[in-house]
């Protein structure tokens, strides 16, 4: 199979980090507005207690809050033009529920990080926005870059992808995800996400 674990722990983290950031985080651009309220909202449900409308609730702030089409798109790069329109909308869809998935299943390390507000500053297609993340239940290891690309979408703003230590979730996503097309196919990079779903796997 795939390696999804390093793949899903970005996004993770990622989402560690929005509920870790406290008011000092909250800038002026609309980009880091936009990443403090999902941070507040998520933060508020992480401290009560767990529950399944608790988790449907943070699934709708992470859909509110992730660019899944967008990733989707550059996850499959060249081949995303090879598909059917029916066949865009299952892949998206499956590749949504096994991120959030993948989140559900460790909101439990979630907030374990002391994050650092490192600035902001503009892309070639939108805005990153840097952190820095230390581990307060493991303070003797070195600190996490964790870098966010948003790209504007009509009056808000989506996270398109998050560069963990250099690392590109949409990058690892693309590698991966070719290789199997290109040796197996596209149905058995799709078989291989429906098992994982349906055996409530997410790596």
């Amino acid at each position: 199979m795939f390696g999804w674990s390093r793949i899903l722990r970005s996004l993770v983290l990622a989402a560690a980090i929005l509920a870790a950031w406290g008011p000092a985080a909250l800038a002026s651009s609309s980009a880091e507005e936009f990443i403090q309220t999902r941070q507040a909202q998520v933060t508020s449900l992480l401290r009560q207690a767990p529950a399944g409308q608790r988790d449907k609730q943070i699934a709708t702030i992470l859909d509110g809050m992730i660019g899944y089409d967008e990733l989707a798109k550059r996850a499959l790069a060249s081949h995303w033009e090879e598909r059917s329109e029916a066949q865009r909308k299952e892949f998206t869809d499956i590749l949504r529920r096994l991120v959030q998935r993948s989140y559900e299943k460790n909101l439990k390390n979630i907030l374990e990080y002391k994050v650092q507000y490192l600035g902001d500053e503009a892309g070639t297609d939108g805005v990153v926005v840097h952190t820095k993340a230390t581990s307060e239940a493991k303070p003797q290891e070195e600190p996490i870059t964790i870098d966010y690309q948003l790209m504007q979408a009509g009056s808000g703003w989506k996270v398109v992808d998050i560069v963990t230590e250099g690392s590109s979730l949409v990058n690892n996503y693309k590698n991966q995800f070719h290789r199997i097309i290109q040796k197996d196919g596209y149905e058995t990079l799709v078989k291989r996400m429906k098992d994982k779903l349906a055996k409530g796997q997410t790596a």
